[in-house]
């Protein structure tokens, strides 16, 4: 099973709920693309509130 395939699967078969649940931690990684663009528009990221994780 691949990774989009299993993603699905926990999609059709759980809730939100259901998974934030399951998880303490749940998260997104980045791009080579998407590090580039954080780098070049630190300013940006540097003007939104920080949260406490």
């Amino acid at each position: 099973m691949k990774a989009t395939e299993l993603n699905q699967a926990l999609h059709d078969h759980f809730s939100e709920e259901e998974l934030a649940n399951r998880f303490s931690i749940r998260g997104y990684k980045l791009t080579p693309k998407g590090e580039q663009a954080l780098k070049d528009h630190q300013v940006i990221i540097d003007l939104h509130p920080k949260k406490n994780l």
